[in-house]
């Protein structure tokens, strides 16, 4: 019995210093997690301000690209409107011409 408490003894002690040790390791994990929480809470609101920033500085950005696209879309309309005002006479002062020109060639041949 001697030999075999020996054996658990030093068992024991084996079993003792692998507890020690994980329990070092989980102490060193848990400072390394604190340092690195602490160091998010003082970095991370700051970014997020910024971000909030440039989100709204990308929305004024959008607003005034809307209505310049809004403005293009307006001048549009008013040339095409435009363009159907002119193209009218045009087309019936071209139809003049043509019936003008045809009476006269008649007229030659007679």
């Amino acid at each position: 019995m001697d030999a075999m408490s020996i054996v658990l003894g030093a068992l024991g002690a084996i079993a003792l210093g692998a507890a020690i040790y994980a329990a070092v390791e989980v102490v060193r994990l848990a400072r390394r997690t604190e340092r690195v929480v602490a160091h998010l809470e003082q970095t991370l609101p700051p970014l997020l301000e910024k971000i909030d920033v440039a989100v709204d500085a990308v929305n004024v950005e959008l607003l005034r690209i809307d209505g310049i696209v809004s403005d293009v879309e307006s001048v549009s309309d008013t040339v095409s409107s435009a363009t159907d005002v002119i193209r009218t006479p045009m087309e019936a002062l071209a139809s003049l011409g043509g019936r003008i020109a045809r009476a006269v060639s008649r007229a030659r041949r007679s």
